[in-house]
């Protein structure tokens, strides 16, 4: 009688674009994880650059499968949708392709969802780290957002907890995500399909909007320790998609918690509509200084409009501190 092969307690999937300088780092980070009873499943999106060939180097390991795309998907949540249909465990891990992290995270992360099986996911504390793998410190201490969390949120972020979901989110989900990215996150399988899986309708914001729907219904655990290493590039990612894209998806997640939960606090509705006012005028912002030129701030205010009637006030607030602050430069140096 043949023996059935006994599934890994953990799926960890890679969803790779155009990262071959990173891959490296990322897989061997996850190869030595001291929970080693894991499936590795790297998910290339068609990169054109030199990504196959790095990660055809780990073929021969036995936990590692390699998948090529045929066609680029153009949605990393439709990778993560695609990895998580092919793989087994309970427990599931997207490990970001240009990320990397600490030996004993799977082990502290699954240890939080082995203790209680109502928690849906468990994530870590991250590093933000450079191109060239240099640390820069806390997430919370360099995100230019970090300054919108109040310091109960940064105290709770220091220790280590189980908390009901939805207090979660009404606490610290809004106006910004505090789960820095997946790569520090270990999701309970049962939970995702629990909430249809990852969402994949959006481009930026489909991990917090993904945390969101788990958390209404689950637990979240946390550990501080910073086991996770968010890297960041030195690249110009500002573009009317992104930031126009980036600013609908925010608004998006917030209208999905008002509908779950109820009504945001005042407070938290003006930081979350100045966060995405502030992401709209990087479309209208110039490289150089990062200002609106005063003949570009009709444009920027309509397209404030557009998208919300509500983003005009902070839209137009933010653009007379600029003003004014410009007027002040001029006098100084006159």
């Amino acid at each position: 009688m043949a023996l059935s092969r006994t599934m890994p307690s953990v799926s960890v999937i890679v969803p790779n674009y155009n990262h071959a300088p990173y891959l490296p780092r990322r897989i061997e980070s996850i190869l030595a994880q001291t929970h080693g009873d894991f499936e590795l499943l790297i998910l290339d999106d068609r990169s054109p650059d030199d990504s196959r060939e790095v990660i055809q180097r780990y073929a021969d390991d036995s936990r590692v499968r390699i998948l090529f795309n045929e066609r680029n998907s153009g949605n990393s949540y439709l990778q993560w949708r695609k990895g998580i249909q092919l793989t087994t465990g309970a427990y599931i891990w997207i490990a970001e392709s240009d990320d990397f992290a600490d030996t004993p995270l799977l082990e502290r992360l699954a240890a939080k969802l082995d203790e209680d099986p109502q928690v849906g996911l468990a994530f870590c504390e991250t590093n933000l780290v450079d191109q060239d793998d240099s640390q820069l410190g806390w997430y919370f201490d360099q995100s230019r957002d970090a300054a919108v969390y109040s310091n109960e949120c940064r105290e709770a972020l220091k220790s280590e907890f189980v908390l009901d979901g939805r207090d979660y989110i009404r606490r610290f989900m809004l106006p910004w995500n505090t789960i820095p990215n997946a790569s520090g996150v270990l999701f309970r399988r049962s939970a995702l399909e629990s909430v249809g899986g990852p969402e994949t309708s959006m481009r930026l914001c489909g991990d917090w909007l993904t945390y969101c729907k788990i958390l209404s219904k689950w637990k979240i655990g946390h550990v501080p320790e910073r086991l996770n290493f968010f890297r960041q590039h030195r690249v110009n990612v500002r573009s009317n998609i992104r930031g126009e894209t980036f600013a609908r998806e925010w608004l998006q997640v917030a209208a999905w918690v008002e509908r779950e939960l109820g009504s945001l606090p005042g407070s938290t509705r003006w930081q979350l509509d100045r966060a995405a006012a502030d992401a709209l005028l990087l479309v209208e912002q110039r490289l150089s200084d990062n200002r609106v030129p005063f003949r570009r701030m009709p444009a920027a205010l309509a397209r404030a409009a557009k998208l919300a009637p509500r983003l005009l006030r902070p839209t137009a607030l933010t653009l007379l501190r600029q003003s004014v602050g410009s007027f002040s430069r001029v006098f100084r140096s006159s």
